[in-house]
């Protein structure tokens, strides 16, 4: 997904980041492929139901978007930043084409999806549902319970609300003449203890509570990369982050599998798979404009994957194709397309809204 740094291919732009989104995302769309048609991949890589929970990669996401949040951080503690110009500057980069999608997919999982496949999906989508999602607040903010609408758009909200918090912590620091630093770790050590007694609050529910700690954790990889530089020999030090973060999510128990798996990923595999991407050599060997496109692309893609895979569901059953999505082949065809579809979006439909959006808040 896209970082805070997103702009039309800026010269510092790091490509090997944006293959590390790009490649994110390519999974969490055969996640979701799995999950909406309900089925197993006989001969191919089950992404859904296999012994992996892949949707976790969605923490790399917000890892990354913590990670490109130094330099706002900074200016806010330091007092050269407002609230205005942070949180509009980002979410008419994020809302306008969610807002959309948003509108489409409610016209479609109501009447479409309901008049062909006799269903809704999940559960019908309601007006106030709506209005949340264009808002950037489908979980987390004001709706405990969240919503049936996009159902992957709850990383939008979690992540605006993240934005917002952190904001305040920033503030705060710079007003107390501390580190923001401080704060920040009390956020992730608050929101783990959250997570382990099960506190269900507003502004502190359980999908705004994983965005907290996963761009906090990016943030603060941030800063400690900007005072201490890897060479050489010296990433021999990640190896023992990698391997026990990687044997800490396969070997996780049971009662607590899905946290303690996202935990061994954010705090361990995910910051030194960070710091390799981050390097000159990883910079240099994903140099390509090509990876800029693509992990830019990476974010459309997101946002329309899965009221793309239920309109094809749609149109499977209504001009009877029989497609059977359960063969490997097919699942890989469709995720191209829909990334053939992401990319057009990227190029053509998301400048032209996020302009719209510029025009429209540029009174404030």
């Amino acid at each position: 997904m896209r970082s805070d740094s997103r702009t039309a291919l800026p010269p510092g732009r790091n490509g090997a980041i944006d293959f590390l989104r790009f490649m994110a995302s390519v999974i969490l769309v055969m996640h979701h492929y799995q999950q909406v048609y309900n089925v197993f991949i006989d001969n191919g890589v089950n992404f859904y139901s296999g012994h992996f929970y892949w949707g976790l990669l969605v923490d790399l996401f917000f890892v990354i978007s913590g990670f490109f949040l130094l330099s706002a951080i900074k200016s806010i503690a330091g007092g050269r930043l407002g609230f205005k110009d942070y949180y509009l500057h980002r979410a008419v980069r994020l809302l306008p084409l969610v807002g959309v999608t948003a509108i489409i997919y409610f016209i479609v999982n109501n009447y479409v999806y309901f008049s062909i496949m006799g269903e809704y999906y999940k559960a019908r989508s309601t007006g106030t549902e709506l209005v949340l999602s264009m808002l950037g607040m489908q979980v987390g903010w004001a709706n405990l319970e969240g919503s049936h609408l996009n159902p992957p758009m709850w990383y939008i909200s979690a992540l605006l609300i993240a934005f917002v918090v952190l904001f305040l912590l920033a503030k705060i620091s710079g007003k107390a003449k501390i580190s923001f630093i401080y704060p920040v770790i009390g956020l992730i050590l608050l929101s783990m203890a959250g997570d382990l007694f099960g506190i269900e609050l507003p502004f502190f529910q359980t999908d705004a509570r994983r965005a907290y700690i996963d761009v906090s954790v990016g943030l603060l990889l941030a800063c400690f990369l900007e005072k201490h530089k890897f060479k050489g020999l010296k990433y021999l030090i990640l190896l023992p982050f990698l391997t026990v973060g990687a044997i800490l999510y396969v070997f996780a128990l049971d009662a607590q599998r899905q946290l303690f798996q996202q935990y061994a990923l954010v705090f361990l595999f995910f910051p030194a798979v960070m710091i390799i991407f981050n390097s000159e050599q990883a910079k240099r060997l994903f140099s390509a404009k090509i990876w800029n496109e693509l992990g830019g692309a990476s974010f459309d893609t997101y946002v329309l994957h899965v009221l793309i895979l239920l309109l094809i569901r749609c149109a499977d059953k209504y001009w009877g194709f029989g497609l059977n999505f359960s063969n490997w082949w097919l699942e890989y065809l469709i995720c191209l397309i829909i990334f053939a579809i992401g990319i057009l979006s990227y190029k053509f439909v998301e400048p032209r809204l996020r302009i719209l959006a510029e025009k429209a808040v540029s009174f404030l």
